[in-house]
């Protein structure tokens, strides 16, 4: 059967029972229903939004807004609320945000999931350097998440509220959407290239670079002027353990590339691996580290061939100290990498990408300047053997880099501007794109019966009755992996 169909066919009984159950008041199962129809959207990545789930997230909204008695204030204080559905300490840009709203001195309260308490060091660092409030709510109960977000709204009644979470937060989207006209709701539009949840819960969408802007306005129907582009700037954390490293970094010329391992995958000829397997056959002198989870199937391949010479290493900390000692980052293919782009020119290391369609445009200030993308194979892997053979021509090229990052001042300033007149330094050019290409990707990867058991999980037993295969399978897999490891 055509995948469009499969996930159609499911995507339609998740919006019936979602629909269903707002006409019988149960809505947590209905906002079960709406999550996983959006994650198996996401995850299908063949259109950007769906105006169905955006209609009955709203009116979840609007019904919770009733029965509970909320949003009813008409005076806002000058407070800032930033939600953060991921709670992850380092990866994503919720420090940035929280960094620049700090050194704006605004009254500021930070609001994440409460089972990440104890594993957010750095962000409660920072909370605590600049006077931010963190408030900690439960999101296993999707009602239950609506009541504490919307509670937070109640106490501290902010003027400006930053949405900044998975593309399927269903319940923090109908809370977010019950403040309409109330407080002005922004959307931090990490996942720009994907499908996610949420044009109905803000005023303003955030997006760095022009990929945002041609989905937001040309794909997801949003308004120009609703629009706004804003980059951030880059944090490092100091970090002193650099232990378990495979070689003296700071004496060794070597290339480094990260991320998740899926980023590298799904590309018929294998090019990132071909190119990493060029660099070491022609450059002796040449190491290669490759830092980041998931199926490690062809890299392990690499690393067999060259044994002494290439290294799997996990996420790391310290990322940015192996960075700045390499000789060259090379980017992942076929899904990029763009914070690690980022951090790459930050550190003037010539991040080396393969171009994919438009997918990496524009993660850099006047990004065609910086001359680190390539068309095709054979002309990068032809400048790439320049760039290790000839040091001037490798340092000429890295000054290319100068100013290719925002600035911590700067991202400060125009985020102040976004909060006092929903205004940057810059705008977007609404430059009309092809995603295509990408999307066919998604399209050949996708295997519903593998998503679909992203229904069962624990906070959606309530959608059991109508999917009981999709949860006994999931039970076995679980427990057929114990008995694998030996429990």
């Amino acid at each position: 059967m055509d995948k469009n169909i499969q996930v159609e066919t499911v995507v339609n009984k998740l919006k019936n029972i979602a629909e269903k159950k707002i006409k019988d008041q149960k809505y947590n199962t209905a906002l079960a229903a709406i999550s996983c129809a959006a994650d198996i959207l996401y995850t299908f990545n063949q259109k950007y939004t769906d105006d169905d789930l955006e209609k009955l997230t709203s009116d979840i909204g609007d019904n919770l807004k009733s029965k509970y008695n909320r949003a009813n204030y008409k005076k806002c204080t000058d407070t800032i609320l930033v939600y953060d559905g991921f709670g992850l300490d380092t990866r994503g840009v919720v420090r940035m945000y929280l960094n620049a709203l700090g050194l704006n001195e605004y009254s500021v309260y930070y609001v994440t999931n409460s089972t990440v308490q104890d594993s957010i060091p750095t962000i409660k660092s920072m909370c605590d350097k600049y006077g931010i409030k963190i408030i900690y709510i439960d999101m296993a109960d999707y009602e239950k998440c609506f009541m504490q977000l919307s509670d937070v709204f109640e106490t501290i009644k902010p003027k400006a509220a930053f949405f900044y979470t998975t593309p399927y937060d269903s319940a923090a989207s109908a809370a977010f959407h019950a403040y309409e006209g109330i407080c002005t709701r922004y959307l931090i539009d990490l996942t720009d290239h994907a499908f996610w949840l949420g044009k109905c819960a803000n005023d303003y969408f955030l997006g760095s670079r022009e990929m945002s802007a041609y989905i937001e306005h040309f794909e997801r129907n949003i308004p120009k002027h609703k629009c706004i582009k804003l980059g951030v700037n880059l944090l490092n954390e100091k970090v002193t353990d650099h232990s378990g490293l495979p070689f003296d970094l700071e004496n060794t010329r070597y290339v480094f590339s990260g991320g998740a391992l899926y980023k590298t995958l799904g590309d018929d000829n294998n090019t990132f691996y071909r190119i990493i397997d060029h660099i070491l056959e022609e450059h002796s002198d040449i190491k290669f580290i490759y830092a980041g989870t998931g199926d490690n199937s062809e890299l392990k391949k690499v690393v067999e061939k060259f044994p002494d010479r290439a290294f799997h290493l996990n996420e790391r900390k310290d990322f940015f100290y192996i960075i700045q000692h390499c000789t060259l980052y090379l980017n992942t293919y076929p899904m990029f990498g763009g914070m690690m782009m980022k951090y790459s020119a930050l550190a003037h290391k010539l991040p080396i990408t393969l171009k994919h369609g438009s997918d990496s445009d524009g993660l850099l200030l006047n990004q065609e300047k910086c001359r680190i993308e390539y068309e095709s194979y054979e002309e990068l892997v032809a400048d790439v053997d320049h760039l290790l053979n000839d040091n001037n021509y490798l340092h000429e090229r890295e000054k290319l880099l100068d100013g290719s990052v925002i600035t911590e001042e700067r991202f400060m300033r125009n985020l102040k501007g976004v909060i006092e007149s929903n205004k940057t330094d810059y705008s977007h050019e609404f430059s009309v794109m092809d995603t295509k290409k990408f999307r066919r990707e998604y399209y050949e990867r996708f295997n519903l019966e593998s998503v679909i058991l992203l229904i069962a999980k624990k906070k959606n037993i309530s959608l059991f009755r109508y999917f009981p295969g999709v949860f006994i399978r999931k039970v076995y897999k679980h427990l057929n992996k114990k008995i694998r490891k030996g429990y």
